[in-house]
């Protein structure tokens, strides 16, 4: 148990606390305190408890008044020079109390016993995705939430503790009813057809190069989702550029997942392909392959600096919300 901020007692959560968590969470949830889903307490003990093969996971509370008012989790990969802070959550009515740096500070306390940790993130990279709702919509979501809230008072919560941002993330979403092809992608996809560039579904025996590709965009976590896809039983469809059988650019895979969400995985398009609209014309194929799938509606989320922002709103996308990653460098102990 660990004394944090002001006389705020901070300590492991257990088993007999999961139902109060659950509600704690809930209670934000619905109440639009925050913009993540409601969960189950199965799924909540699925993300924040269960830890697989070389992770670990720290949840710990605070209570006040025979009820628990405050939760948070960090999590660790052994061996990694990186933690992360996934989540620090306080009762609205128990807020400017010191209970959120008491949280975090447990948390921070935490990560800093490993001697390989050099660096404290809180971004898209940690490995416990936490879906939220996009507002203003019927209840449509999001996989994954890439950051801090920019717009909520968590931003200046852990910029007043020693996080500095390191990124901007834009949320892009646009409903696919009625989905066409614009008139400008139309015409671009003509032009790279004239010079034997084509938009298709990839298919092994007739193209090469997939692997190539990803060796030239260097994103391995594309190249894992993609290949582990097509060299599956039942592979979902993926679209590419290509030329002459050379593939040049992919998007995919094409499935919808239970929400109605078209799901997203990335675009890349090779170095030697670029400059003729191939990307545009490749993303608005894909938001018409997954309209034609059923999917109803479609989200993703970018960097506000990254150049394929151009590409999303080419096919109607709007920023809907801003999240910023966040990191704090730990000094050495003395």
């Amino acid at each position: 148990m660990k004394e944090g901020a002001g006389t705020h007692m901070v300590r492991p959560m257990t088993p007999a606390d999961l139902s109060a968590v659950v509600q704690l969470w809930n209670q934000a949830a619905e109440s639009r305190d925050i913009l993540h889903k409601p969960l189950s307490p199965e799924v909540f003990a699925a993300k924040f408890l269960t830890a697989g093969p070389n992770e670990l996971k720290r949840n710990v509370v605070v209570e006040a008044e025979g009820r628990i008012v405050g939760f948070g989790n960090a999590y660790h990969k052994l061996e990694a020079d990186l933690g992360y802070v996934t989540f620090v959550l306080v009762d609205p009515a128990c807020r400017r109390r010191g209970v959120g740096s008491a949280i975090l500070a447990a948390l921070e306390d935490w990560l800093r016993s490993f001697p390989s940790i050099a660096k404290i993130n809180l971004n898209f990279f940690n490995p416990i995705n936490l879906e939220w709702i996009i507002p203003g919509t019927p209840g449509h979501d999001h996989p994954n939430a890439p950051g801090v809230d920019a717009l909520s008072p968590a931003l200046p919560f852990f910029e007043a503790r020693g996080y500095t941002e390191t990124a901007r993330q834009y949320s892009y979403y646009r409903t696919l009813e009625g989905f066409e092809l614009l008139p400008k992608i139309a015409e671009r996809r003509a032009a790279l057809e004239a010079k034997g560039t084509t938009i298709t579904y990839y298919d092994p025996a007739k193209h090469y190069g997939l692997n190539e590709l990803f060796d030239n965009l260097g994103n391995e976590d594309w190249r894992e989702k993609i290949m582990s896809n097509v060299n599956s039983e039942n592979p979902y469809p993926v679209l590419i550029v290509q030329r002459e059988g050379r593939v040049g650019g992919f998007a995919g895979p094409l499935y919808v997942q239970p929400s109605g969400r078209g799901y997203f995985a990335g675009i890349g398009i090779h170095s030697e392909f670029r400059g003729g609209g191939a990307g545009s014309v490749l993303f608005s194929a894909l938001c018409q392959g997954l309209h034609d799938i059923g999917a109803t509606f479609m989200s993703l989320f970018t960097g506000r600096e990254n150049v394929a922002r151009t590409i999303y709103e080419s096919a109607g996308f709007v920023v809907v919300h801003e999240w910023a990653c966040m990191r704090k460098v730990l000094q050495p102990q003395p």
